[in-house]
């Protein structure tokens, strides 16, 4: 029964979250951006066309287990996309409900891989929660690529993917690693 209370509390709590989340994001989204005009560089790069394209999110979750029927897993956002021509590397942002992010994650690498969830609890509760916290980050969180070509050149920016959201029919490639 005490389980049961437990459970009911941790979804209201999460909920919430969300709701607040969505609340905050709304207020902050009435900015005027004047904030990010002062972190804007003299020199800025050439945009070309086209966007980066081609882009693939998947999910794969990796499973430990403990001792005590218990185990650790985590669920891991993957976005790769199509090589472009002349690329020497690529530029990430992140796309938050607030805005975008001013700072770039610069890469060599085709693919970014982050962690989108995780939990331990009772092996026999499965994924504990996993589809309610990947939700949160489709709400919250997406990323966008450009390419970073020679000369202060730089691509237009591909279309915004959300973190948790998948774009291929999810396989559900579960590791599991025992160590006692």
């Amino acid at each position: 029964m005490n389980r049961k209370i437990l459970l009911l509390v941790q979804l209201q709590c999460l909920r919430l979250i969300v709701l607040f989340t969505l609340i905050f994001g709304l207020v902050l989204s009435f900015d005027d951006g004047s904030s990010l005009a002062a972190d804007i560089s003299a020199n800025q790069p050439e945009v070309v066309q086209p966007p980066v394209t081609g882009l693939v999110s998947t999910l794969s979750d990796e499973v430990e287990e403990l001792p005590a029927e218990l185990i650790r897993w985590s669920t891991y956002w993957q976005l790769c996309w199509q090589p472009y021509p002349e690329a020497k590397e690529y530029e990430l942002q992140a796309v938050l409900m607030q805005g975008k992010s001013p700072k770039l994650q610069r890469q060599s690498d085709r693919c970014f891989r982050i962690q989108a969830a995780s939990n331990e609890n009772q092996k026999s509760q499965g994924l504990l929660n996993r589809e309610l916290i990947l939700l949160m980050h489709k709400i919250q969180l997406g990323y966008r690529v450009r390419a970073v070509l020679d000369n202060n050149r730089v691509s237009e920016w591909s279309q915004v993917m959300a973190v948790g959201a998948t774009t291929v029919s999810e396989s559900n490639g579960i590791k599991i690693s025992a160590n006692p």
